[in-house]
C-alpha cells in the first residue's frame, strides 16, 4: 500500500473521531449545560485534546504525527468555537 494512502487513511482514522467528539459534547453543552456552560464547553475542548493524543499513540506511526494532532485540536477547537458563539448569543 502506498505511504500516502497509508497516511490519508490515518489521518481519517485519527482526526475525524475526535472532530466527532467535540461536536456531540459541544451539542451536548448546549442542549444540557444551564449551569456554568462554558466550563462544560472547555471541558469538552480538554477531552477532545486527550483523545487526540491518545488516538495518535493508538497509531504506533510517528510520520505526520504533527500534522494529525494539528488537524484534530484544529478541527475541534473550530467546532467548540461555534458552540461558544452560539452560547453568548443565546444569552
Amino acid at each position: 500500500m502506498s505511504d500516502s494512502v497509508t497516511q490519508r487513511r490515518l489521518r481519517l482514522t485519527s482526526v475525524l473521531p475526535v472532530w466527532a467528539v467535540a461536536l456531540l459534547g459541544a451539542i451536548l453543552v448546549l442542549l444540557f449545560a444551564h449551569a456554568r456552560p462554558f466550563a462544560w464547553m472547555l471541558l469538552v475542548m480538554v477531552a477532545s485534546v486527550l483523545l487526540s493524543f491518545a488516538l495518535q499513540l493508538a497509531t504506533q506511526t510517528k510520520d505526520g504525527l504533527v500534522v494529525r494532532i494539528s488537524a484534530s485540536a484544529a478541527g475541534a477547537f473550530v467546532i467548540i468555537l461555534v458552540g461558544t458563539a452560539i452560547l453568548l448569543f443565546r444569552q
